[in-house]
Formats: structure tokens, C-alpha cells, sequence
């Protein structure tokens, strides 16, 4: 008896948190106009990798460029490092890096959506660690590659036709 006023329960709170909408983070649900989708741009490049897989994850079948075939177009990543905090030397201990890239769709006969993607993170300067610094930099390089990524994907989910 006990079992099953656990097991009505728990079905009953799967209904409620299905029926508001919920959905568990990661869920990718691409809007069904976007399920036939060309890729645009280097597709040589780490980034362009990891959205295309990010894409396919997400349930979109990557054509090529045609008639009627909406078209995602993106650009590689944008970095700009800025010193953040100096010593009493005026040497920089930390620097703020901002990442950044641009991605637009086209739809067919629709206007062309443009969206920007931005992060900015810190790092610490250690001059006397040159190598450590250089693979902390390549590090978060790639971190914001794959957090951009998931970010385009993030906000292809919310469109809706």
C-alpha cells in the first residue's frame, strides 16, 4: 500500500513539473524549423567543431547551403586581454579577458537574426611561471570555446517561429 502512494506521488509530481514547462538543464529542444540547418564558417576551426557537435546533439541535421534551408553562420572567437590589477612596481598581476563571437540566422523569408555572445573572465600573471601562465591562457581559451557554443545552442532553444 505504502508502495503505491510513493509510486502515485512521484507520478504526480513528474505530471506538475512536466506540465509548467520544466525542463532539465542541458535539454536541448531546437525549435522544429531548425531541425534542417546549414553550418557557415571555418570549419577547419576548434569552435566551428564543437558547434556543429553541439548541433547534432541537439537533434539538427547539418545540410549543405540551399534554397529554403535555414542558414546559421558563425564567427571565430574574439579575444581582448586588459590589465586588471598592477603591483607596486606597476607590473600586472591579473588580467581581464573578454571573449567574444557573433553568430546570425538567416531564415527563409525572414529577416536575418544577429546575435552577440560575450564572457569575460580574470586570470592571475605569473611571469616567473611563463609556461603555467601559457597553458592557464590556452586553458580558458578553450573553456570559453565550448561555454560559446553552449551558449549559441541556449539561445537557438528559445527562438520560435
Amino acid at each position: 500500500m505504502l508502495y503505491r502512494i510513493k509510486a502515485s506521488v512521484l507520478v504526480l509530481l513528474t505530471l506538475l513539473l512536466v506540465g509548467c514547462g520544466f525542463q532539465l538543464r542541458g535539454g536541448d529542444n531546437l525549435a522544429p524549423e531548425l531541425h534542417k540547418l546549414a553550418l557557415v564558417g571555418d570549419n577547419k576551426s576548434q569552435f566551428y567543431r564543437l558547434v556543429s557537435a553541439r548541433l547534432k546533439r541537439a537533434g539538427a541535421e547539418l545540410v549543405p547551403v540551399s534554397a529554403g534551408v535555414p542558414i546559421l553562420s558563425i564567427q571565430g572567437l574574439g579575444q581582448g586581454n586588459t590589465v586588471a590589477s598592477v603591483n607596486d612596481r606597476a607590473n600586472a598581476l591579473e588580467y581581464a579577458t573578454r571573449f567574444g563571437t557573433r553568430f546570425t540566422l538567416d531564415m527563409p523569408d525572414e529577416t536575418r537574426q544577429v546575435f552577440n555572445v560575450t564572457f569575460n573572465r580574470s586570470f592571475l600573471d605569473k611571469s616567473a611561471q611563463a609556461l603555467a601562465s601559457s597553458r592557464e591562457q590556452q586553458q580558458l581559451r578553450e573553456q570559453m570555446e565550448q561555454e560559446a557554443a553552449e551558449q549559441i545552442i541556449r539561445q537557438l532553444n528559445r527562438l520560435s517561429f
